[in-house]
C-alpha cells in the first residue's frame, strides 16, 4: 500500500526503447543511477518504467549507444497536479458540483412502492409521509426500521413491511395477507425430463404409464381426478389434482475436446485503474489516461447517482479498468488433455442435473484420443422423481 503509495507521489514514465545496443543502454542507465521496473522485451523492443526523476538521467544512455526513447504512458501525482493546474477554473467547478452532489446523496430524491397488489401505493405514502418520510429530507435522520413497523401496523392487509435505502431512493416493500397462488398445481402430474420408470405411487388420480416404461418430457404420469367420480366431500375442494410421484432412473451426457497444443490469449493478472469525470459526452482523466500494457483490454464503469424522476446528474465518475493480456502457448500431453476434459465434461454434467439429486452411476468414454486433440463424454445416471404438475 505504501509502495503504491510513494510511487503516485514521485511519479512514473513508461517508456519503449527501440536501437541495437539494448544491454549496453541498459548497464548505462545502471551504471548512471536510473532504476528500471517492470523491463519487457518484446519485438518493438524494451518497455520499462522509470522515476520521473529518472527520466533526465536517461538522455546520456540513449545519447551513447543511439537508441531512441519513447514515452508511452505517465501517470503520477506530478502529471495530475500540471494537468489540472492548467485547468483551475475547471477544478474549481468540479469541487463545486462535487459538494452540491455530496450534499444531494444524502438526501431522499424518490420513494417507491414495491410488493403490493391490493394496497395502494399512493395510500401508503402519504402514510409514510405523516410519519416522516419524504423527499428532499436527510435519509439519515430517518428511522426506517421505526417507520416500517408502524405502517406494519396501521396496514392491516400488509404481512410485512420493509424499507430500504439505495442510495437517493427509499424502497417500500411489502407483503400482504394473501396465500400466493402455485401456477400449474390444478393439473396433471407430467414428466420433466425422459427416463426408465422404476416407482410409482398414485395418491390421487389415475396412473398412465407403468412401472419399466420409458417416457419422454411432458408425458401425462398421472392424471388428475375426474370431477364426476368425485364424492361429495371431494367435490366442495377448489379444484381436483393429481397428487403422488413417479421415481425413474434418468440419464445426462456432456462432451468436451481438449486440444493438445493451443495458443490462446489469457489475462496476466496484472490490472491499472483509470479515474476520470465525463461531462456528457467528454471525458477528463484524472489518473492513468492510457493503458499502460501493450496488449490488454478495459472495462469502463460509469459511477453516478441515481436519476430523480426525469432528471439525470450532469456529472458522473468514469472507472476504467486495464487488465493486461498475454499470448500463452500451451502442450499438454495425453494424460494432462484427458483430465482437463473429463473435469470440464463433469461440470458440465452436473450444471444439467438439479440440485441434490444423487448421482447414481457416472460412467466416462473417451471418444478421440490422437495427436490433435482428446475428446471425452461424461454420462451420468441419477435416480429421481419425475412428476411435476402441467401448466393447465
Amino acid at each position: 500500500m505504501f509502495d503504491w503509495i510513494r510511487t503516485f507521489w514521485y511519479g512514473r514514465v513508461l517508456f519503449l526503447a527501440r536501437g541495437e545496443q539494448l544491454a549496453r543502454f541498459i548497464n548505462q542507465a545502471l551504471k548512471d543511477g536510473v532504476i528500471l521496473y517492470h523491463t519487457q522485451r518484446s519485438d518493438r523492443g524494451m518497455r520499462a518504467q522509470i522515476k520521473l526523476a529518472d527520466f533526465r538521467r536517461l538522455r546520456k544512455a540513449a545519447r551513447l549507444t543511439h537508441t531512441r526513447v519513447h514515452i508511452v504512458a505517465k501517470y503520477g501525482w506530478p502529471f495530475v497536479a500540471a494537468r489540472w493546474w492548467r485547468r483551475k477554473g475547471l477544478l474549481v467547478g468540479i469541487i463545486m458540483i462535487a459538494l452540491v452532489l455530496s450534499v444531494m446523496s444524502q438526501l431522499v430524491l424518490s420513494i417507491s412502492v414495491t410488493g403490493n397488489r391490493n394496497l395502494l401505493s399512493p395510500d401508503v405514502l402519504a402514510r409514510a409521509e405523516k410519519l416522516g418520510l419524504k423527499t428532499w429530507v436527510f435519509s439519515k435522520k430517518l428511522d426506517l426500521n421505526g417507520i416500517a413497523k408502524v405502517l406494519q401496523e396501521e396496514l392491516p392487509d400488509a404481512a410485512w413491511v420493509g424499507i430500504e435505502r439505495q442510495g437517493t431512493t427509499i424502497k417500500i416493500k411489502i407483503s400482504e395477507k394473501i396465500r400466493p397462488s402455485i401456477p400449474g398445481e390444478a393439473g396433471n402430474l407430467v414428466a420433466n425430463h425422459a427416463g426408465v420408470v422404476k416407482e410409482i405411487m398414485v395418491i390421487e388420480g389415475t396412473p398412465q404409464v407403468h412401472e419399466g416404461e420409458t417416457v419422454r418430457a411432458g408425458q401425462v404420469l398421472i392424471l388428475k381426478p375426474n370431477a364426476d367420480n368425485l364424492n361429495n366431500a371431494q367435490q366442495t375442494q377448489p379444484a381436483s389434482v393429481a397428487r403422488g410421484f413417479v421415481r425413474a432412473r434418468v440419464w445426462y451426457s456432456a462432451e468436451t475436446t481438449i486440444p493438445l497444443v493451443e495458443d490462446k490469449v489469457e489475462e496476466s493478472g496484472r490490472i491499472a485503474t483509470g479515474w476520470g469525470i465525463k461531462f456528457g459526452s467528454r471525458v477528463i482523466m484524472v489518473t492513468t489516461q492510457n493503458s499502460p500494457f501493450e496488449q490488454g483490454r478495459k472495462e469502463v464503469v460509469s459511477l453516478s447517482l441515481k436519476p430523480w424522476r426525469n432528471w439525470r446528474f450532469p456529472v458522473e465518475g468514469i472507472k476504467i479498468k486495464y487488465v493486461e493480456l498475454r499470448e500463452v502457448h500451451l502442450e499438454r500431453t495425453g494424460t494432462e488433455a484427458l483430465q482437463l476434459a473429463e473435469q470440464a465434461a463433469r461440470a458440465e454434467v452436473q450444471k444439467k442435473v438439479a440440485t441434490k439429486i444423487p448421482i447414481v452411476r457416472e460412467t466416462v468414454k473417451v471418444l478421440t484420443n490422437n495427436s490433435d486433440l482428446v475428446r471425452v463424454r461424461v454420462e451420468v445416471e441419477t435416480y429421481e422423481d419425475l412428476a411435476v404438475y402441467a401448466n393447465s
